[in-house]
């Protein structure tokens, strides 16, 4: 999408916000307003205003606005459609199907309840939309650049085929909104923005596919990252590429068995147990445990370095040896003499683990730490 066919220059900019404030145009928002309480046609409305013009050949496209009449105390609107600018405030909208397929660009909308409405198909770059309260609704194939959607409730919206560009989403409530084929760029949040780890999969009969959530989750996590909250940013890691590995990684895999594709499949699930993606350092200590704790077995099944059997003294030692080893620790205190090759070559292996799975812990909590 082209950003600066969306973007005015300053005087139209003035002109498209301005016009409402004259008294034709203030007296044409009430009506406006209130034919989408009443969900009337807008189109109607607007027809009167519509302002014929030879520099306006592509309203649809990119508007032109024509300078020479863009007169002081001048209404007109360049489509039908052309809600541009507008600014309502304090106003029931709810469940109103009048928005859709809108030009809504560098409009306002305050503390207005929007829940069920039908924003379908409409551009919104440059708006303002500010705690407002879009509950359940429709902005399907909207959306636009530098939308300024702050401090509002979007639970169970629909954003299906929407696009939503270097726009601010600070303080806005995304739980349960249904993202499928949906692009989201370069936005910005804040510690109050709220979206849901869990995408939401269903809305009437549409089916969001798995394969699209990890770049719903990765456009999300990048605008954590930019706004450096960690705790946010590590989850939405987690879950993408979790949801990459089980929707992507391995149908890829069932459908080409290479070596290529199962190495990949392997390295994201070692990773992904082993430290979450990195995100995780309890689980590097789990596993770390875990291991000692195999090999001590291993050790006490095959007999210790002094004693054979399953007595206490036995298992303690198994396990004394075992921890030592793996932290690499190398008191030399007791060792498997030459007479056991395998057990010496097996005590070796764990400390080449110790050392691999430590090392990891350090990169793995410093990532968390230094951040």
């Amino acid at each position: 999408m082209d950003k600066e066919g969306f973007k005015f220059d300053l005087v139209t900019q003035r002109f498209i916000k301005e016009r409402w404030n004259t008294p034709v145009g203030q007296k044409v928002r009430q009506e406006i307003i209130e034919g989408i309480k009443d969900s009337v046609e807008l189109r109607a409305i607007l027809d009167d205003y519509v302002l014929e013009h030879p520099e306006n050949i592509e309203p649809y496209g990119h508007p032109i606005y024509p300078k020479s009449e863009m007169t002081e105390g001048a209404f007109w609107v360049l489509t039908q459609d052309d809600l541009r600018g507008i600014h309502i405030y304090n106003e029931d909208l709810s469940s109103s199907p009048c928005l859709e397929k809108k030009s809504l660009s560098y409009c306002s909308f305050f503390n207005c309840n929007l829940s069920n409405s039908n924003l379908e198909m409409s551009d919104l770059s440059y708006a303002r939309i500010d705690k407002c309260n879009l509950n359940s609704a429709c902005l399907a194939m909207s959306g636009g650049f530098n939308v300024r959607l702050v401090n509002s409730d979007l639970t169970n919206a629909n954003l299906f085929q929407s696009y939503f560009g270097e726009c601010d989403f600070s303080g806005s409530n995304f739980e349960r909104v249904y993202f499928e084929n949906a692009q989201l760029n370069n936005n910005k949040v804040n510690y109050l923005t709220k979206f849901d780890v869990n995408l939401r999969d269903k809305d009437g009969k549409r089916n969001m596919p798995e394969d699209q959530k990890p770049d719903i989750l990765r456009s999300i996590r990048q605008s954590y990252e930019n706004a450096e909250l960690w705790v946010n940013m590590d989850s939405f890691l987690f879950k993408e590429k979790l949801i990459q590995r089980q929707s992507i990684l391995w149908p890829r895999f069932k459908k080409n068995k290479s070596k290529n594709n199962l190495l990949e499949w392997l390295f994201s699930l070692i990773s992904g147990v082993f430290s979450g993606y990195s995100t995780k350092p309890s689980r590097v200590i789990l596993v770390a445990f875990a291991l000692t704790l195999f090999f001590a077995a291993l050790y006490l099944l095959f007999g210790t370095p002094n004693h054979d059997g399953l007595s206490a003294e036995a298992v303690l030692e198994s396990l004394y040896f075992s921890f030592t080893t793996f932290a690499t620790l190398g008191y030399g205190d007791i060792s498997y003499d030459p007479s056991h090759p395998y057990l010496r070559l097996l005590s070796t292996i764990e400390a080449w683990l110790g050392a691999i799975t430590l090392s990891s812990f350090v990169v793995v909590l410093s990532r968390k730490v230094f951040r």
